[in-house]
């Protein structure tokens, strides 16, 4: 296929898999059926801890099957967590069991989708254009939940499980698209014995103890910038603390999200602008702070602000990660980033809900953002010694 062609299509499937009008309100809807901070950030420490256990094992079946399969379930599976969190009636446990059907679907994507991307890319001899190609991903992604917030948080004024409904047409369809999304390693391998299963865990895990880089990335993004994966599912409680209504929720997010899409699609141009790598971290650290010294709706230009500058070095050290790699088992090893990922989230949750028991939501995005000026010191050291994650 040639590669504008499965552009399209996987442009496409980005678009929708994550065009869900339940994005809006699915924490304040927790929250109104009777869930405090702490049982929310409980409920994002299961979403990990699922992930942590399936994202190896669904990265070696990518690695070991045809990657369009699971490019297809993915967005079945998660459907069905919205149509169980409509139906959960304000009980935790099919609040819980919603996330653990979401995060096995997010699992059977996430390394293989990138995988998928990159190999298609580099079989057309435009691997140098990835990172490009990541920020217009990226950008997608947040252009679809842009509209989707939008519309959800309209909706979810009026009624929340329809929001949550609505979440499931776009994810069928995504499912359609995944067929044009080919596997083109069945092209380039055909004749050759496959290895087995488990040997790509062992590869895996093997290019990790090799390659100092790759280490040293997955620790950059894992410890540093993916905290803002964790923190925006905290966001909504925020924009609630500050005393916005819950009808301003898309309209907030949609804006915040036009600048972050744009920042994602310029990612690219900072790909020489190696003091990016620290200096990046630190003014979202020092804009994340700024968000959390009061109550106050003008707050939430810095908590933006924060997002904003995080987006250059999340893609930009994406990109770095899949170039550094030299193995075959490249979802595999993509999975095995985003397992540390996972089990940091688990600690970030856990922090963060805790903070925000004991002294207040808004204060813990405050230290949230002195984390961040501290790692952005280590991300100074590690470049002071010739390590960078752009």
């Amino acid at each position: 296929m040639p590669l504008p062609r499965f552009l399209r299509a996987y442009y496409a499937y980005v678009f929708l898999f994550d065009f869900m009008l339940g994005y809006a309100i699915y924490t304040v809807y927790f929250q109104l059926s009777g869930l405090d901070v702490w049982g929310i950030a409980l409920l994002f420490v299961i979403w990990s801890a699922v992930a942590a256990a399936f994202e190896m094992p669904s990265g070696a079946l990518a690695d070991h099957f045809d990657r369009r399969w699971q490019m297809m379930a993915a967005p079945l599976v998660k459907a069905t967590a919205f149509a169980i969190w409509a139906l959960a009636g304000g009980s935790f446990a099919l609040f819980a069991i919603g996330f653990v059907v979401w995060s096995f679907a997010d699992s059977l994507v996430s390394g293989c989708k990138q995988a998928l991307l990159y190999e298609h890319m580099e079989a057309a001899g435009q691997a140098d254009d990835y990172d490009r190609i990541l920020g217009r991903d990226r950008a997608l992604v947040e252009i679809s939940a842009g509209i989707a917030l939008v519309l959800g948080g309209i909706v979810g004024h009026f009624s929340m499980p329809l929001a949550l409904w609505l979440a499931i047409p776009p994810l069928a369809l995504a499912s359609i698209v995944a067929f044009w999304l080919p596997d083109i390693r069945l092209r380039s391998d055909a004749g050759e014995e496959k290895p087995g299963y488990l040997s790509h865990f062992a590869e895996a895990l093997g290019e990790f103890r090799r390659s100092a880089d790759l280490r040293f990335i997955t620790a950059y993004l894992t410890l540093g910038i993916m905290l803002f994966g964790v923190l925006e599912e905290f966001d909504p409680l925020y924009y609630l603390a500050v005393g916005m209504p819950i009808w301003t929720f898309g309209l907030i997010g949609a804006l915040a999200i036009a600048a972050y899409a744009a920042a994602n699609v310029a990612a690219y141009r900072f790909a020489g602008f190696r003091a990016g790598g620290w200096l990046f971290p630190l003014v979202a650290g020092l804009f994340l702070f700024t968000a959390g010294i009061a109550e106050s709706a003008w707050l939430l230009i810095p908590l933006m602000l924060a997002y904003i500058c995080a987006a250059p070095v999340w893609v930009l050290g994406e990109a770095k990660f899949q170039r550094v790699m030299s193995g075959a088992s490249r979802a595999t090893t993509t999975s095995t980033m985003m397992f540390f990922h996972c089990l940091a989230s688990i600690g970030m949750s856990l922090a963060i809900g805790g903070l925000a028991l004991t002294i207040g939501l808004i204060p813990a995005y405050g230290w949230c953002g002195i984390y961040l000026i501290a790692f952005s010191a280590w991300a100074w050291w590690r470049d002071r010694r010739g390590q960078s994650a752009i």
